[in-house]
């Protein structure tokens, strides 16, 4: 028994509940067993994805295969707090989240499409801004293909850009003393977010172009 009794009328504070899985969270959990399922029977491999397997979606401006693709990070800043008469340690809060300039690398071709994108708006700062999308595909992927519909290759993420905008075009040096060298056009675009896309395992056409 109790040594100290509630004031009459006063309700008594309640334990939490025990945190239960949510039906989102149980319904999602049934999905992805049914998904592990079906690609079990299928005979498909989640082999890790070659990172050479990728091309990038520039709308509005072109959609051109690109050797190199950098830049795809999240990071979310910490703000340390000092808690006077807490000694024993410093509080990290969650701040905001931060982008990494996306950096894009080709061959030069006859195109000029990155040149005059990156040039609009230099005199009156009125930059074209677009939504792009950066694709990663992979060998045996592609549910689709099981049924004779499509390549072998599939999506493995697409990740979707956000008003991205150029900050920097560069070519590679231009020398003769290696014959063999390739001329790289490099253009670094700031962005607004990247969001990943629910978007996998459908045809991935264009990856006859990248063997």
């Amino acid at each position: 028994m109790s040594l100290i009794q509630p004031v009459s009328g006063t309700p008594v504070p309640q334990a939490p509940a025990e945190p239960t899985e949510s039906l989102t969270s149980q319904l999602g959990s049934m999905g992805m067993m049914a998904w592990r399922e079906l690609l079990s029977a299928l005979g498909l491999r989640f082999d890790p994805a070659p990172a050479y397997v990728f091309y990038v979606e520039l709308s509005g401006v072109l959609a051109a295969m690109f050797t190199e693709c950098s830049g795809l990070a999240v990071r979310r800043e910490v703000e340390e707090v000092i808690e006077g008469g807490v000694n024993d340690r410093v509080h990290k809060l969650p701040g905001r989240i931060t982008y990494e300039n996306i950096v894009l690398k080709r061959g030069l071709g006859l195109s000029r499409a990155l040149w005059d994108w990156f040039m609009k708006g230099r005199y009156d700062f009125q930059v074209k801004r677009i939504n792009f999308s950066i694709i990663q595909g992979a060998p045996g992927y592609n549910l689709m293909s099981k049924i004779g519909i499509g390549s072998g290759y599939g999506k493995v993420k697409h990740w979707d850009v956000e008003n991205a905008y150029p900050v920097r075009w560069e070519l590679s040096t231009l020398s003769t003393a290696d014959t063999s060298a390739v001329v790289i056009e490099t253009l670094e675009v700031a962005h607004h977010g990247i969001s990943l896309s629910y978007n996998v395992a459908t045809p991935l056409s264009v990856v006859q172009s990248i063997m």
